[in-house]
């Protein structure tokens, strides 16, 4: 059994893994995540992430290290600068206009974790239904039962929703800022591709902004996008629309 395969039926029966916050002895190497990354942060940090947003503690810490990678990254950026100049006729500190390019630069990057979560809905074996807000997943998942039982698609295949949320921790000691934003989200979205993922159907303008950031193909071929599920539920044309899109999907769905 594949290990992200193995994670996934934990997560869904509901058992947390066990993290050691050193290597064990006699123990093999970890294949997730190097030893120094894995023990950066307390075996507390990553139970209290991995708790708040529902995913596997292996998942919590490595949103973790992706956080402390841009911080350092940024860090040996900004040490990198160009040192200040002095002149010579009042000895003066005066910047070089290099650095003070680079240093204009380098503040004009907003640090502001961006505020938004997605919720990701397996439908069928091909296909993830995403809305941006949680009074949305219950009728979402209510109307795409409807729509695969009126397809006759098999049901057995829908999944337990998934939520990702950000910022993932309420803390200023990590960068959360919309570049890594973007990195925990094309990951959480590379890991439905991996299984398969071939079509979209997406709720609310979070998901037009955010899926295609992540690596998502926002086609009118393989996906359909709408303001809100209320807007299609009740005019006859956007159902229309979206029941012509899974049709073309033929086998896929």
């Amino acid at each position: 059994m594949l290990e992200q395969t193995r994670l996934d039926y934990l997560q869904a029966m509901g058992i947390t893994q066990w993290m050691p916050r050193s290597a064990l002895e006699n123990a093999p190497e970890p294949r997730w995540l190097p030893t120094e990354a894995a023990n950066h942060h307390s075996h507390q940090e990553v139970e209290q992430l991995a708790q708040s947003h529902h995913i596997p503690p292996v998942m919590a810490a490595e949103l973790l290290a992706v956080g402390d990678a841009a911080q350092q990254s940024r860090g040996a950026q900004n040490a990198a600068l160009p040192p200040i100049s002095k002149s010579a006729e009042n000895n003066t500190a005066v910047p070089s206009p290099v650095a003070t390019a680079e240093v204009t630069a380098a503040e004009a990057v907003d640090l502001t974790p961006p505020r938004f979560e997605l919720h990701f809905l397996r439908v069928g074996q091909h296909g993830v239904w995403v809305c941006q807000d949680a009074q949305t997943l219950d009728a979402m998942m209510r109307f795409a039962y409807r729509v695969m039982a009126g397809m006759q698609q098999p049901l057995d295949m829908m999944q337990a929703p998934l939520t990702f949320r950000w910022p993932f921790i309420e803390s200023s000691h990590h960068d959360q800022s919309q570049s890594v934003a973007v990195q925990a989200l094309t990951a959480q979205w590379q890991h439905f591709a991996t299984q398969g993922s071939q079509y979209i159907v997406a709720f609310g303008d979070d998901c037009q902004q955010w899926l295609p950031l992540a690596g998502a193909e926002m086609h009118e071929k393989n996906s359909f996008w709408a303001a809100n599920l209320n807007q299609v539920l009740e005019t006859p044309a956007e159902k229309r629309r979206l029941w012509h899109m899974l049709l073309q999907q033929g086998s896929v769905l």
